[in-house]
């Protein structure tokens, strides 16, 4: 069993002939290949440009296989959002829609999954390429609304930090139901639109961070990340509400336990979060209640989910009907 391409205008198989991808029956050119990964969008079309300079400038740090200081803390992670431990995996196959550098695809290739298939919108794609070797695993540089695969043809699919970053969340997560087989499991999260969550420093600061230069936000944290960071920890221990105020307001993101890290790899780690808040062309979060209307409209029954007003929002579903 293998999953095919298909051209995501047409619907039409694909066929692989002098490094390209072309249309079965109209014979268009859909994709080409380079440096063994198809692409099926222009570098013009990547709205996520700051996550394929993110990933190669942070290539190791959220990688559990490459920074063993993580412990695992990714892989269980995913297994705290998504409840897969509650599904058979064995032989069943995974589309993963907004792998950034490949990070969660390192783990989704832990699991009995007989394909992976993953792809992003950004360049991102070619660290995956690099760091990660795997039969089960195809890969791809395609965008969230022109998916190059045919509806209903997966098991699983698997889409994690990415909804809010796209142009248009609600139309990007319509979208992924339908590449849901009936009786599939769809795992989607969002940012949470709730007075909580809006408050956060990000919106406060992202007007002007997402227009200058990447190189400028980046040199702004090494230059003063640690000074900031510091400043987090002394909030740390104060009452809960120089910490709601601290969190609004300071530029840099104040971090929990995460894994084995040492308080440089935890600085480090704000730098990365910092800077991922703060360069996205797009950050639009989601209510719970909308989010559930549309899986409910596109035949989603919700089994698993997470919306209290100060987390983003995750849910895992199984299609049981058509869209509506």
């Amino acid at each position: 069993m293998t999953i095919a391409f298909t051209n995501p205008t047409t619907g039409n198989d694909l066929v692989e002939r002098s490094g390209a991808f072309f249309d079965a029956i109209t014979n268009q050119r859909v994709a080409s290949v380079r440096e063994g990964i198809p692409r099926f969008v222009d570098s013009h079309d990547d709205y996520a440009e700051n996550f394929g300079w993110q990933w190669h400038h942070w290539s190791n740090t959220l990688s559990d296989s490459r920074s063993p200081s993580n412990a695992n803390s990714k892989r269980r992670l995913l297994l705290e959002r998504t409840h897969f431990d509650s599904f058979d995996l064995a032989g069943k196959t995974i589309l993963e829609c907004g792998m950034g550098g490949g990070d969660d695809t390192e783990v989704l290739l832990q699991f009995p999954f007989a394909e992976v298939h993953a792809f992003d919108l950004s360049r991102a794609v070619d660290r995956a390429k690099r760091t990660i070797t795997d039969p089960r695993l195809t890969l791809s540089q395609a965008d969230i609304f022109a998916i190059p695969y045919a509806d209903q043809a997966f098991d699983f699919v698997f889409c994690h930090r990415v909804l809010q970053h796209t142009p248009d969340p609600t139309g990007a997560l319509r979208h992924l139901c339908r590449k849901v087989k009936p009786g599939g499991v769809l795992f989607v999260h969002s940012y949470h639109w709730s007075p909580h969550f809006m408050m956060g420093y990000k919106y406060k600061y992202r007007w002007l961070t997402k227009r200058v230069p990447m190189r400028w936000v980046s040199a702004f944290l090494d230059r003063y990340g640690a000074s900031l960071y510091a400043i987090n920890e002394w909030v740390g221990a104060r009452n809960s509400l120089v910490k709601l105020v601290a969190h609004n307001t300071i530029p840099f993101e104040r971090l929990q336990a995460y894994g084995d890290k040492s308080r440089e790899e935890r600085l480090e780690l704000g730098k990365l979060v910092t800077f991922d808040a703060l360069t996205p062309k797009y950050d639009k979060p989601m209510t719970w209640r909308h989010m559930r209307k549309v899986l409910t409209s596109e035949g989603m029954s919700i089994r698993f989910s997470e919306h209290r007003p100060s987390f983003p929002l995750w849910c895992t579903s199984v299609r049981v009907d058509e869209p509506a």
